[in-house]
């Protein structure tokens, strides 16, 4: 008990401590993947294709969605850095086929 007192944090803590920050950061991370899915969404209406999901890359955050065509069935991928204007981007990725 006297580590405890002496004001360093016990092991307990600095799991708890742990936890708490990948909590948080899940929930940015869930976050961030919703407002990507409704620009998609956005993005996409007026067009043949249809988004069917859409997710973020933890490891370099590219934005990545599948997008299934509603007349032939067709299913793409699109990945676009995060540092690329996602509406254009992704309309001009769209627009291409």
């Amino acid at each position: 008990m006297a580590g405890t007192r002496s004001g360093a944090p016990d092991e307990g803590t600095r799991r708890r401590a742990a936890l708490k920050q990948r909590a948080a950061a899940a929930r940015s991370h869930a976050t961030a993947t919703k407002a990507w899915l409704a620009n998609l969404t956005t993005a996409a209406a007026g067009t043949m294709w249809r988004v069917t999901s859409a997710w973020i890359e933890e490891s370099d955050r590219t934005l990545c969605a599948d997008l299934t065509h509603a007349g032939s069935g067709k299913v793409r991928t699109i990945r676009l850095s995060a540092t690329d204007d996602v509406a254009e981007g992704f309309r001009a990725q769209i627009l291409a086929d």
